[in-house]
């Protein structure tokens, strides 16, 4: 009985590993790193033109936000997070991309903000995940 348990734990352990791209079991693949609320947070991306996160609404809905990096010709839409389905700024920590660290950095983190990130086209992503203690 005890074998068999270990057994199956440890073949869930392998599967999950394994069925994610990037590997670790994560959600969304790639890695994880912990953040707190109100805490100034440093997400270690490669650099991108813009940047998308997965994050669940404390309604409790999954959502896409974008992210443009300002590059002095997109002053009108960059430097905010904006909701994919209804193209509107979401309430977010101050969000800056710094090239020097290759790094996002959010700062006064709010519970909305935690969720997967990524690069504009999806290939890199990192799962920032609420430290409670």
């Amino acid at each position: 009985m005890v074998r068999t348990c270990i057994l199956a734990i440890f073949s869930l352990l392998v599967i999950g590993t394994n069925s994610q791209p990037g590997g670790g079991g994560m959600p969304g693949g790639g890695g994880m790193m912990y953040g707190k609320v109100n805490a100034t947070v440093t997400i270690s991306l490669p650099v991108s033109a813009n940047y998308r996160r997965l994050v669940v609404s404390l309604k409790g809905v999954d959502e896409e936000h974008i992210y443009r990096v300002c590059n002095g010709k997109n002053k009108k839409t960059c430097g905010y997070w904006e909701n994919i389905k209804n193209k509107k700024k979401v309430p977010s920590g101050v969000t800056t991309y710094n090239k020097n660290k290759k790094a996002l950095i959010i700062k006064k983190m709010r519970l909305e903000d935690f969720g997967d990130y990524m690069t504009g086209n999806k290939k890199t992503k990192l799962f920032v995940m609420n430290q409670t203690w």
